[in-house]
């Protein structure tokens, strides 16, 4: 993603603009959340090659509730954004340091960024070589960073707090199953009338069925939540 791009997004959620996208937040504490984001909503008219899921992000808010900066997590790479704003004030680096590092490695032993100055400029360059500097990522060739797990210490880190469905939401979240399961029973109605009764309806029928059952686990698991 572009800064523009992502500059963008931070500009969409201050202002509570997420209609366009699905965005789920897990806090790590107060004030960054890690986050996985569909860019693009999923439509019915998307390709059927199109196998694209939500992406890994990390947002950092200061302490007026404003998200000042992400983190995109391209597992091999990150890129991060400061809003100008905010920019010099040590949102991202105290973010990245106490919780987002820790955070990525809880799946990986290393993690890459490439910091180039021919691609950013001379004053983003700057910048976040800086941040990188001060993490402990040593510089290799070619604009490329590394950090190992075994360099950092981790203090009372958690994988982040569960913030709780409302009864409603399950509601919501269960009439959505109930949509899915349809609209493939749907699907196997029409296949089936077409060609017969055949293995392949069958198969479907019984996904069908599999899924109308996830309905009823939701709410057993919800109530085991919270009991």
């Amino acid at each position: 993603m572009t800064n523009k791009a992502l500059q963008s997004l931070l500009e969409r959620l201050n202002q509570n603009d997420t209609s366009s996208s699905l965005i789920y937040l897990r806090p790590l504490n107060a004030n960054v959340y890690f986050a996985k984001i569909w860019i693009d909503k999923p439509q019915l008219t998307d390709s059927v090659t199109n196998s694209d899921g939500p992406s890994n992000f990390y947002l950092v808010k200061n302490n007026e509730n404003i998200f000042v900066a992400i983190v995109f997590d391209m597992q091999k790479d990150l890129h991060w954004f400061v809003l100008p704003d905010y920019r010099g004030m040590g949102y991202l680096t105290m973010a990245l340091r106490d919780r987002i590092i820790p955070h990525l490695f809880l799946s990986r032993d290393k993690q890459r960024i490439t910091i180039k100055e021919n691609e950013i400029g001379a004053e983003n360059f700057k910048a976040s070589e800086k941040v990188a500097v001060n993490l402990g990522f040593t510089a290799f060739e070619d604009g490329e960073y590394f950090l190992s797990s075994h360099q950092i210490t981790f203090n009372d880190y958690n994988e982040g707090a569960e913030t709780h469905l409302s009864q409603e939401r399950i509601s919501e979240l269960k009439k959505q199953i109930n949509y899915l399961a349809r609209s493939l029973w749907a699907i196997q109605t029409e296949i089936e009338m077409n060609y017969g009764n055949t293995d392949y309806t069958d198969e479907l029928k019984e996904l069908v069925n599999q899924i109308r059952n996830q309905t009823w686990k939701l709410e057993d698991f919800f109530w085991s939540k919270n009991s």
